[in-house]
């Protein structure tokens, strides 16, 4: 009784399996083309645009500004560390902490930059839309 059971639910569960991809292969593909049918909600191929020329160009010349600002500062730290240990004196800590200041003020405002530049990628992502 038991092993009937068992073989009568796996008969229809394999009955319910093949009648659900039937339907879905149906729904799935144009009855005209044959060819699959577009995604139509947020998951589809959006990810995968190519970003506008000007966009890219705008990222591009950000990333070239992120480069040589972290070149800079890194040479400065390291400028500021010899100097430090040639005279031992405490200007050049001063001098430091300052350009440290400026470090962080010039991050603060290509943040800003590359926020703005993601806004503008996604408006341009839901216009497409």
């Amino acid at each position: 009784m038991f092993k009937t059971s068992i073989a009568i639910i796996s008969i229809l569960i394999l009955i319910s399996t093949i009648y659900s991809a039937t339907i879905i292969t149906l729904d799935y593909f144009d009855g005209n083309n044959a060819k699959p049918v577009e995604p139509r909600g947020d998951l589809g191929m959006r990810g995968f645009h190519e970003p506008s020329p000007e966009i890219r160009k705008s990222e591009l010349e950000l990333e070239k500004k992120i480069i040589q600002k972290d070149i800079k500062k890194q040479i400065s730290k390291i400028d500021s560390m010899i100097e430090n240990i040639e005279n031992n004196n405490y200007e050049s800590l001063k001098k430091e902490l300052e350009l440290q200041r400026i470090d962080l003020e010039n991050d603060q405002e290509l943040d800003i930059q590359r926020i703005e530049l993601e806004i503008l990628r996604m408006s341009s992502e839901f216009m497409k839309d």
